[in-house]
């Protein structure tokens, strides 16, 4: 081969190595490639291991596969499940005298002005569709039926984890075992296992309807109808869907959480009903208890603007203190302001993301941890099937600083409030993963939901 057609053949080789090879395309000052594939490798031999680490599914299905190991251990060891126990005697009181099933909840609300502890039927202020939900297991022996619960509960929760992992849908080798990350470390997750509530089953209600919304808004709007009938907040998901699906989404979320609820209410006859709503439902709406696991978006300003008393850790137990400032009017304005702005930026959001309907509806779902005045660690759970979802885009789309944005958030709920000198910071980190969902509509506009 003759010398210019080597020097055309290596010019060629250069040439289209350099668009695959960024290391090369600076060029050797020498132009020889033998000297420049060396360099390459040495820089891959000083880069590549931690990036392949860092970047390797395996590694998060395995922090995945520990967290969830310690959910179902940690719920396993649980001595008690006080919410459990208080269903049980709810659901035994509907069996035996619904009229009367009210009657100690009321009076604890009308000596105390507060919700009593779980565990009893003083303690049972759900409304009756939560009552019948319990009267299964109200057939059981108590011990029996306490642990049958759980295991319903945790049963749909994961149901309605593998609803939303289909919806959302990614194909991205790194999303899919963040998503079971992030959702066997929320930690309200655990709190809704460990203690028996019936979160699992509000939720797996909330990602059926997502779910069906696509094949029959009638159908989704039952299954939203059926998580309204047992916590009012579900109602919130009509800002989510299709424009085209959204009248008959709601007239059916309407009609069966009103026919659930009627149809509940007859064994207590029209006095009982009228007792409910006006002893037990009104009075634990305004309750105003100092337990410092009771971290809603208001005690963050009636406790610190507003001078309520609050507990916090101190000595062997715990010390009610209370804030210099005493602005309970600014407190007040500013909880009924915060609920509003919530409402509205869901509905903002929902309208910037071409109104997808699995981002919207989840941030609909997400009211109700951040609205209602009375707001425990397991009631933060609303919040998780947005951060889920935001957590997954963030990723198929490497916005690095969103996921350190809502990795920060998280760790927000790493602590118990009880173990906090600041309770609240539940509340700061919820409302943070909420704005953040809401800020990054962006990432959902050509979703499909």
């Amino acid at each position: 081969m003759c010398q210019g057609a080597r020097r055309f053949v290596v010019t060629q080789l250069r040439l289209r190595s350099s668009s695959r090879h960024p290391f090369l395309r600076l060029g050797h000052p020498t132009g020889d490639l033998s000297v420049a594939w060396p360099d390459l490798r040495r820089v891959r031999r000083r880069v590549s291991p931690i990036r392949r680490v860092f970047t390797h599914p395996l590694l998060y299905w395995a922090l995945s596969a520990v967290f969830w190991i310690r959910v179902i251990v940690l719920t396993i060891l649980s001595p008690r499940r006080p919410d459990t126990e208080g269903m049980w005697a709810g659901g035994r009181a509907y069996l035996n005298e619904p009229s009367h099933m009210y009657d100690a909840a009321a009076t604890y609300l009308d000596r105390l002005h507060i919700i009593a502890p779980p565990g009893g039927l003083d303690a049972f202020v759900s409304p009756p569709p939560v009552a019948l939900l319990a009267v299964p297991i109200a057939l059981l022996p108590k011990e029996v039926g306490v642990q049958v619960w759980t295991a319903i509960d945790a049963l749909a929760l994961l149901i309605a984890l593998l609803l939303l992992y289909r919806v959302v849908a990614s194909r991205h080798p790194l999303a899919r075992p963040v998503f079971w990350l992030v959702a066997g470390y929320f930690p309200p997750l655990f709190a809704d296992v460990s203690a028996g509530q019936r979160g699992g089953i509000l939720l797996v209600c909330a990602m059926a309807s997502i779910w069906l919304e696509r094949r029959s808004p009638l159908l989704a709007g039952v299954a939203g109808g059926v998580a309204a009938s047992l916590k009012y907040f579900p109602a919130a998901m009509i800002i989510g869907p299709r424009p085209e699906h959204r009248v008959r989404y709601a007239v059916a979320l309407g009609v069966a959480a009103i026919a659930i609820t009627a149809i509940t209410f007859i064994p207590l006859g029209s006095g009982g009903a009228i007792f409910y709503y006006q002893h037990v439902l009104l009075p634990s709406l305004g309750s105003h208890n100092p337990d410092c696991a009771y971290d809603s978006v208001r005690t963050l300003f009636t406790r610190y603007l507003g001078g309520e008393q609050f507990a916090v850790p101190g000595g062997t137990g715990y010390v009610l203190v209370t804030s210099p400032l005493h602005l309970a009017g600014l407190a007040l304005f500013l909880s009924y302001a915060s609920a509003l702005t919530f409402a509205g930026a869901a509905a903002w959001a929902a309208w910037r993301s071409g109104w997808n309907p699995a981002y919207a509806m989840s941030l609909g779902f997400a009211l109700g941890a951040l609205i209602p005045n009375e707001v425990w660690p397991y009631q933060w759970l609303p919040l998780l099937p947005g951060a889920l979802m935001l957590a997954v885009r963030a990723v198929e789309r490497r916005r690095y600083v969103t996921l350190a944005l809502l990795a920060l958030c998280l760790l927000g709920f790493y602590k118990q409030p009880c173990d906090l000198f600041f309770p609240n910071l539940w509340t700061v980190a919820a409302i943070g993963i909420f704005v953040l969902a809401v800020w990054e509509n962006r990432l959902f506009r050509t979703a499909d939901g």
